[in-house]
């Protein structure tokens, strides 16, 4: 039996919940945004560590089960393998223009990072070489539109979201697949 696991978007303004998976735990939580999109907190290298409001901490393997709460937690940027995000724009930078555009298309791949299989798409223009643009862009994480997330070890449990934002840092093998 497979079980699909999908964030809430959050109610409350100018915030965004998200799943935030590491090697071995996921963190459900809401990012202010203070006017700074998430893509470009994650990216911006002067920070070492996440603010997450409504904080719930489950190990990965069991993500039903809850370890512990609090109202508010850091979380180090670094460890996160991939973050969920419910909908596409909340997956989105400041300067959307780089992802987005009416030339723009969806290039389809296969992303492992952190023991997880993420399927979904890069959407750039045509002319961008995918692989370069993976191995050597600045950013430390990246968004994968439509996507979703399996659990190598445990394949029945999937992450689905319109946007998960991956870990450069944490990429372990990707590919480009067919449609």
């Amino acid at each position: 039996m497979q079980s699909q696991v999908q964030g809430q978007a959050s109610i409350r303004k100018g915030f965004v919940a998200g799943e935030f998976l590491t090697r071995t735990y996921r963190i459900s939580g809401e990012v202010e945004l203070r006017g700074v999109p998430l893509l470009d907190q994650l990216n911006d290298l002067n920070a070492q560590f996440m603010t997450l409001e409504r904080m719930y901490v489950s190990p990965l393997l069991d993500p039903a089960v809850l370890s512990g709460s609090a109202p508010i937690g850091e979380v180090r940027k670094d460890s996160m393998g991939v973050i969920i995000l419910t909908q596409l724009k909340d997956g989105l930078p400041q300067r959307e223009g780089r992802y987005m555009g009416r030339d723009h298309v969806d290039k389809n791949m296969l992303i492992v990072v952190s023991g997880l299989e993420v399927v979904g798409s890069l959407r750039v223009h045509p002319s961008v070489n995918v692989p370069n643009f993976v191995r050597t862009t600045p950013e430390m994480f990246i968004p994968v539109f439509n996507a979703t997330a399996t659990i190598a070890t445990r394949r029945e449990i999937v992450f689905k979201g319109g946007a998960i934002l991956v870990n450069r840092n944490r990429i372990e093998v990707f590919c480009m697949v067919d449609s």
